[in-house]
């Protein structure tokens, strides 16, 4: 009878513990209900699409890095600063339990990995732009580093935070540079950056203020007085 008490009450203590990490699963994925990471995301793709109508307009490397680093910061801060007060105002505060820093930890460590790669891939480029009878390597080469850097961050971060629709952000945002550079250096067929990434970034922003609506009708700001 102890021993029969005994597994009845580890299974008890198992579904309690199934039922705490459900939880705190569906409060954490609150966090990324409100559409600003998607509206973020869509504008960092027409900052690249910019950054490349820059490129074309100045023919300057370091001037295009400079306009394209300053846009990313001008799309960033705001936006941040907005969301973490929507969050606290509506949500509050989350405080995650050890197995949920320890996702959040090692989702960091893959941003800063993409970002060492991001830098790898540029370095990649840069070398091969100055050296004469290079570039066609390339144009193959850095738009396969890009899917494979956007798949693997992407699935990352929905992995371990648990927010199954940046699997698909990261096959979407994967295939916008091969789509755009392919056709060009293997069949001749110019496809413009507007197109390519402005078209995805438009969309990508349209879903995130349907989100955003459906967040702020869902959690109200809270009245004071």
């Amino acid at each position: 009878v102890a021993e029969f008490s005994a597994e009845i009450v580890g299974g008890i203590m198992s579904e309690h513990i199934a039922d705490l990490q459900k939880l705190e699963r569906d409060a954490f994925r609150r966090f990324y209900e409100d559409g600003i990471f998607d509206i973020y995301l869509g504008l960092m793709l027409l900052v690249f699409f910019a950054a490349s109508a820059l490129w074309e307009a100045l023919e300057n490397e370091m001037l295009s890095y400079v306009g394209m680093l300053g846009l990313a910061l001008l799309v960033t801060v705001p936006l941040l600063a907005y969301r973490r007060r929507l969050l606290r105002e509506r949500l509050g505060t989350f405080q995650p339990g050890p197995q949920r820093k320890l996702r959040i930890s090692r989702t960091r460590w893959v941003l800063l990995g993409s970002v060492v790669l991001g830098l790898a891939v540029f370095g990649i480029a840069a070398i091969g732009v100055a050296g004469p009878g290079s570039v066609d390597w390339l144009a193959v080469v850095v738009p396969a580093l890009w899917f494979i850097n956007a798949v693997v961050v992407f699935g990352a971060m929905a992995y371990f935070l648990e927010v199954p629709r940046f699997y698909a952000y990261g096959l979407v945002a994967g295939l916008l540079m091969p789509l755009m550079i392919w056709p060009d250096a293997i069949w001749g067929i110019e496809i413009p950056a507007w197109l390519v990434f402005g078209s995805a970034g438009v969309t990508v922003i349209a879903y995130g203020l349907v989100k955003l609506r459906r967040f702020l009708r869902q959690y109200p700001a809270p009245t004071h007085g």
